[in-house]
């Protein structure tokens, strides 16, 4: 009876509501292609879902994900921007932005959006915008400002820091924190970071630089030994060579 005294209405929002989970199941296809290294993939979920909502901010924030694993990083920000218009208070769309704008070489447009995120209580991997923040103020030479970015994303997380503990002993070698370095690096390798390559590289560096050689060594035949036809494994190669 309340649908026939409303009119036509249940039979709207019932078309609308199917449409909206029509196109929410082809964001998710999309999601799991991304997490499978299939960005073409996704791409092609996105077109479908879009042809039906077109104003679902993930369905635009996959699509600048899509673009970014795919190096399109100006199709890329067109996309978050995109994203960001139609959420824009949305924490996780706000990192990627920021990280876009990173790559473009855009630093002072990238720290907005950056700490908006950091900034957001309620956003669960805000460790990831802080790390971005991290590397911001690494590049500029504001080490300060870096450390204090990281501290707080590894504070955040310690379990998921990988790249935020790899950065702050980069930041402490040039300090001449030896030590302090090698306990980050160490760190950016364990449990989840354990396929840091160029963390492991890192570590076996500092350690050469530290006199600890067997450490070292053990080190750079590993790093041949996880990641084989890789850069860092040739890296690895051209430090044993140089090593008693």
């Amino acid at each position: 009876m309340f649908c026939l005294w409303l009119g036509s209405g249940c039979s709207s929002v019932g078309r609308s509501s199917e449409k909206q989970m029509a196109a929410e199941q082809w964001v998710g296809l999309a999601e799991e292609a991304l997490a499978d290294q299939d960005p073409t993939g996704a791409l092609q979920a996105l077109a479908s879902a879009e042809e039906i909502d077109e104003r679902n901010p993930q369905l635009h924030h996959l699509r600048a994900l899509a673009f970014l694993t795919k190096n399109d990083l100006p199709t890329a920000l067109e996309s978050v921007k995109r994203a960001r218009e139609l959420a824009p208070k949305n924490s996780a769309i706000a990192t990627t932005a920021g990280k876009i704008l990173m790559d473009l070489g855009r630093s002072d447009e990238a720290e907005k959006p950056l700490l908006q995120a950091a900034r957001d209580p309620l956003y669960r991997d805000a460790f990831r915008a802080r790390t971005n923040l991290g590397i911001l103020n690494q590049r500029r030479g504001d080490w300060v400002q870096a450390r204090f970015h990281l501290d707080r994303a590894i504070s955040d997380s310690p379990e998921l820091s990988c790249v935020a503990r790899h950065v702050r002993g980069q930041i402490s070698l040039k300090q001449g924190r030896l030590r302090e370095a090698i306990q980050d690096f160490e760190g950016a390798v364990r449990h989840i970071c354990a396929g840091f390559g160029e963390a492991r590289l890192s570590l076996a560096s500092a350690l050469v630089a530290d006199r600890q050689i067997d450490r070292a060594k053990r080190e750079l035949f590993l790093i041949q030994e996880k990641f084989p036809g890789t850069p860092w494994a040739e890296a690895a190669m051209g430090h044993l060579r140089g090593l008693p």
